[in-house]
C-alpha cells in the first residue's frame, strides 16, 4: 500500500474563485492584489515534468506526518512554518527540537515539489524562515488529485497580498485556539477552515445559498467531553465597510431561519467577529460600531454575536473554561 492510499479523505476539492470568502474577493471575482497588476505565481521549482512513475515513488516514501502536513496546507490554502509546527510537530522534548525537525521536513517537501513557497514573505515576528508562506505545489496537487475525486488541477496564479494576509490571520487564530485550549485543559474538538465550514442550503424563498464562515470551531470544556460549544468565526482585517459586515450577519440570520443547522446539530453556533485593522484606533472604532448596531437592531438576536479584537479572540472563547 502506497502513501496515496493513506491520504485522508473528505477534504474538499481545490477552491474555485466563487468559493473565496466574500471579504477577500475582488469585485470581478478574481483574486487580485489591490492597485497592483497580477503577478505570475512563484509556481513549481524549475525542472522537468514529474512522470507518473516518479510521482508514485515520491508518494510511496512520504511519511504519515508528511501527508498530514500536505493536507493541512491544502485545507488552509497557505500556512507558515509556525502554523505547521503547532499542528504537527508537538511531540518533541523542546521547542528548538520541534523547530529544527519542522524545518528539515519542510525543506524536503519543497525539494520534492510537494510544497512551494510564495515569493513574498511575512515580516515582523515571522522574519527569516518563519516568514515563508507555504502552498500546495505541483507534485502535492497531483498526489491529492489521486485521492480527491473531482479535485481541479492546480493552476499557478499569484494570490493578492490581501488574500494571503486574511488566510494567514485565520490560521493564526486556529493556532491560538489550540494553544489556549492547552492552557485551560480544554479541547478543540474541531477546527474547520472555510472550505470545510461552508453550509449549502435553500433559503425560505427556495433559492440555493452558501454560507462561508472563515472558521468553524467546536470546543469542549475538558478533553473527551461529549458536550461541545460551537462557533462560526469571521475574521475582519479592516478592509470592508460596516454595511458589508452587516450583510454577512444578515446571511447568518437567513441560514438560522431555515433551521437546518439546528436540526442537524441541535443548536445554532454563536457568530464571532474577530476584528483588527492597521491602526488600533480604527480597529476599536469598527468593533464598537458593529457591536452597537448588532445590539440595537431587532434583526439580530440578543447575545447571538460576539465582537472582539482578533488577538483576544482565542482567550475570549476560552473564558468559561478556566479551572484554576
Amino acid at each position: 500500500m502506497s502513501a496515496l492510499d493513506n491520504l485522508p479523505i473528505g477534504y474538499p476539492p481545490a477552491s474555485r474563485s466563487e468559493d473565496t470568502s466574500s471579504q477577500v474577493k475582488a469585485k470581478s471575482g478574481r483574486i487580485v492584489a489591490p492597485n497592483t497588476k497580477a503577478a505570475p505565481h512563484p509556481g513549481p521549482h524549475a525542472g522537468n515534468r514529474i512522470s507518473h512513475r516518479q510521482l508514485r515513488d515520491i508518494a510511496a516514501n512520504l511519511s504519515a506526518r508528511d501527508i498530514e502536513v500536505l493536507a493541512s496546507v491544502d485545507r488552509y490554502r497557505f500556512l507558515t512554518a509556525g502554523h505547521l509546527r503547532t499542528f504537527h510537530f508537538t511531540a518533541h522534548q523542546t521547542s528548538a527540537s520541534a523547530a529544527r525537525t519542522c524545518r528539515r521536513v519542510l525543506a524536503r517537501l519543497r525539494e520534492l515539489r510537494i510544497l512551494g513557497v510564495l515569493k513574498r514573505r511575512v515580516g515582523g515576528i515571522r522574519s527569516g524562515s518563519e516568514g515563508m508562506v507555504y502552498y500546495v505545489d505541483a507534485a502535492g496537487d497531483r498526489i491529492l488529485r489521486e485521492q480527491q475525486l473531482g479535485r481541479r488541477r492546480w493552476r499557478p496564479e499569484e494570490p493578492s497580498a490581501r488574500f494571503v494576509d486574511h488566510t494567514l490571520a485565520v490560521a493564526d487564530l486556529a493556532v491560538a485556539l489550540l494553544q489556549e485550549a492547552e492552557v485551560h485543559d480544554a479541547e478543540v474538538v474541531r477546527l474547520a477552515p472555510e472550505r470545510e465550514a461552508r453550509r449549502r442550503y435553500t433559503d425560505l424563498l427556495g433559492a440555493p445559498q452558501t454560507l462561508r464562515p472563515d472558521l468553524y470551531v467546536e470546543l469542549a470544556e475538558h478533553p473527551g467531553d461529549q458536550d461541545v460549544e460551537a462557533f462560526f468565526i469571521e475574521v475582519d482585517l479592516g478592509h470592508e465597510s460596516l454595511p458589508t459586515l452587516l450583510s454577512k450577519c444578515a446571511a447568518y440570520e437567513a441560514y438560522r431561519a431555515t433551521g437546518a443547522e439546528q436540526r442537524a446539530y441541535g443548536s445554532y453556533p454563536k457568530v464571532v467577529w474577530a476584528m483588527d485593522a492597521a491602526r488600533p484606533e480604527t480597529a476599536e472604532r469598527r468593533r464598537d460600531s458593529l457591536a452597537t448596531t448588532l445590539e440595537r437592531s431587532p434583526q439580530f438576536p440578543h447575545g447571538a454575536y460576539v465582537v472582539t479584537a482578533l488577538q483576544e479572540t482565542a482567550a475570549r472563547l476560552m473564558e468559561g473554561y478556566s479551572h484554576g
